[in-house]
């Protein structure tokens, strides 16, 4: 069995109706999950492992495990590559999924909505980031270059 979990190190994410807003603080990109991706992130992140995850998701919005797999399997490769999940051997004590009753029924395949227009924002250091002969919160010449 596979498990993963956040990449508590770098990432932060937040749960916002049907979609999750996952935040990489290492690259300053930000990510929507929505729909079927907010599904399989949730569970992955309670502790489901890929397996059962695939199991869930098969049975909620009825489709072949082995579509779902395909789908997800690529979704959770764009996932590891963009440093927001890691493997884990850590296996939780699993919390009630009522929650995916309250999620549509309609598949649809997940998707990774990236953006980079907040980097330089993010990425940003105030207290590191300027030039001591003009403070904070103006970035030095040198950080404004690159």
């Amino acid at each position: 069995m596979r498990f993963y979990q956040i990449n508590s190190k770098d990432v932060s994410s937040e749960y916002f109706d049907n979609e999750v807003l996952a935040i990489n603080l290492k690259s300053g990109s930000y990510y929507s999950l929505r729909f079927s991706a907010y599904s399989f992130w949730k569970l992955l992140n309670e502790g489901h492992s890929y397996e059962h995850t695939i199991e869930l998701l098969s049975n909620h919005y009825n489709q072949d495990p082995s579509i779902l797999n395909q789908s997800f399997e690529e979704f959770l490769n764009q996932l590891i590559s963009n440093e927001l999940l890691e493997p884990s051997t850590e296996q939780k004590n699993l919390p009630s999924n009522e929650w995916l009753a309250l999620v549509a029924k309609e598949f649809n395949v997940p998707q990774l909505e990236c953006y980079t227009d907040m980097q330089d924002l993010l990425l940003f250091d105030p207290i590191h980031d300027v030039d001591t002969n003009v403070g904070w919160p103006k970035k030095s010449e040198e950080d404004s270059i690159k």
